[in-house]
């Protein structure tokens, strides 16, 4: 069985196995299609190496288009120092991605090609199922109706409730309040008023109003001798 085989495509030689994929230069073949490639410089296989001169003889490796795409780009820059010499190109070059079929040698001829696209089709493609005896359908007890209440009839139960609620609640006392006014005069009866100042004027009538009047001593005498 042939291992491994070494390859010349677009000036580069390659090392390649069945199921490799390779990214080649440009090559004219459209996608979904087979290649072949008769530039064959070495092969492995059991029995030895063959080393070809400059290729071998009756060797061909196959290979099927999977795209065709071009590479990133790349910029080109040529300057020349004190000439004013300013140039700029950019470039992106063209590949081929290709999957490694089969290494033939002896000069063998390749097997009928199969695509990609059509191998996956037939892989995916659904199995006849053999039909099943269906067991008989065993009813199930039928589940009750399930209650449900409409928004409108939730809505009009909860405003009953809370209406209830406040008819069972009792009414609160009402809140004792005084005016302003109320409260100052009473703050004024209420405080004690301030002595008067007493001055000069004031403690001389109190003094003569406290002291009783002297009897003069003629009436006095005058009282006691007899006429």
């Amino acid at each position: 069985m042939t291992s491994y085989a070494i390859i010349q495509t677009g000036g580069k030689q390659y090392q390649v196995k069945s199921g490799d994929v390779l990214d080649v230069e440009k090559l004219e073949a459209e996608v979904g299609t087979r290649v072949e490639l008769a530039d064959v410089r070495l092969v492995s296989e059991d029995s030895g190496l063959s080393v070809g001169t400059p290729t071998v003889e009756g060797a061909l490796v196959t290979a099927e288009v999977e795209d065709q795409f071009r590479g990133p780009k790349i910029i080109i820059f040529k300057y020349k120092n004190k000439t004013h010499y300013r140039k700029k190109n950019g470039h992106r070059q063209s590949y081929t991605r290709i999957r490694i079929q089969d290494i033939l040698t002896g000069g063998a001829t390749p097997p009928p090609f199969v695509p990609k696209a059509k191998v996956e089709a037939v892989a995916e493609a659904p199995v006849a199922e053999e039909p099943v005896a269906e067991a008989p359908a065993v009813e199930a007890p039928a589940k009750p109706a399930r209650r449900t209440r409409t928004r409108a009839a939730a809505a009009t139960t909860t405003t009953e409730a809370t209406t209830e609620a406040a008819t069972e609640e009792k009414p609160k006392p009402a809140r004792r309040t005084r005016t302003r006014a109320e409260a100052t005069t009473e703050a004024a009866t209420d405080e004690k008023l301030a002595p008067k100042r007493r001055t000069r004027a004031t403690a001389k009538k109190d003094t003569t109003e406290t002291t009783p009047e002297a009897e003069t001593p003629a009436e006095e005498s005058s009282e006691e001798t007899p006429k």
